[in-house]
C-alpha cells in the first residue's frame, strides 16, 4: 500500500503481529472464494501474504500489489511455492490491469491512503480492473462516531459508497464481519461487496 513506502524490514516483521489471533481466516478465505467469479483474485495492500496465500491454497488465482520490498520479500519467502504472483505498485496505481472477478482491500488497508483524493484513485483503479461481473471487497473497521466530522483516515460506509457510486459501482452486500453477522449501527467494522452498476 502506498503508505508503507520506506518501511523496512521491521516493519514487515512486525505486519502479521496485530492479526495473529484472528480466528475468522477459514470464514474470509470462503466468503471471498465464493465471490471470486472467476476465480482471479486482486488484493491491493497484499503485505506479506497473510490473506492471499490460504486463499491461493483455496484455489483461488491470486495476485498480490504492495510497494513495500520487504513485505513482499516475507511473502515470498512464506509462498515457496509462487502461489500468489506479486508486483511491487501502490494501491492507486497497480502495476497490473488484467479483469480480475474480485478484488479485495481487507484489515482496514483502505486507511492506509493518505486521503479522500488517494481513496478516490483507488477505487477508480479498482473499477478498471473488475470483470464484468466481477466483486470489490472492502474490510475496515469503522471510525469512532465522536470523530466524524472530523480528520479521519477511517472511511464510514457512507464514504465508500459513494467512492464507489463515483466509479459505477454499487454495494450488493454489508455485514459486520466475514461471517455474514447482520451490520447495525454499533458494528466496529464492516464487510462490503461492491458490483458494476448494469
Amino acid at each position: 500500500m502506498s503508505t508503507r513506502t520506506g518501511h523496512g524490514e521491521a516493519f514487515a516483521r512486525a505486519n502479521d503481529r496485530p492479526h495473529a489471533d484472528r480466528d475468522d481466516l477459514p470464514t474470509l478465505v470462503d466468503f471471498v472464494r465464493t465471490r471470486a467469479d472467476p476465480g482471479v483474485l486482486l488484493e491491493l495492500g497484499v503485505g506479506t501474504g497473510r490473506l492471499a496465500i490460504p486463499l491461493a491454497k483455496a484455489g483461488v488465482r491470486a495476485y498480490g500489489v504492495d510497494d513495500s520490498p520487504s513485505m513482499l520479500a516475507r511473502l515470498r519467502a512464506k509462498d515457496p511455492d509462487r502461489l500468489v504472483t506479486v508486483f511491487e505498485g501502490c494501491m492507486t496505481e497497480p502495476p497490473i490491469t488484467a479483469p480480475f472477478g474480485c478484488v479485495l482491500i481487507a484489515c482496514d488497508t483502505v486507511a492506509a491512503l493518505p486521503d479522500r483524493a488517494a481513496w478516490a484513485k483507488c477505487f477508480g483503479a479498482v473499477a478498471q480492473r473488475l470483470s464484468a461481473d466481477g466483486r470489490l471487497i472492502v474490510e475496515g473497521a469503522l471510525p469512532d462516531p465522536a470523530s466524524w466530522g472530523g480528520p479521519t483516515r477511517l472511511p464510514r460506509p457512507e464514504e465508500l459508497d459513494l467512492l464507489a457510486h463515483n466509479v459505477a459501482l454499487r454495494l450488493t452486500e454489508r455485514y459486520e464481519d466475514y461471517a455474514q453477522r447482520p451490520f447495525t449501527p454499533v458494528s466496529p467494522k464492516c464487510v462490503s461487496v461492491y458490483q458494476r452498476v448494469l
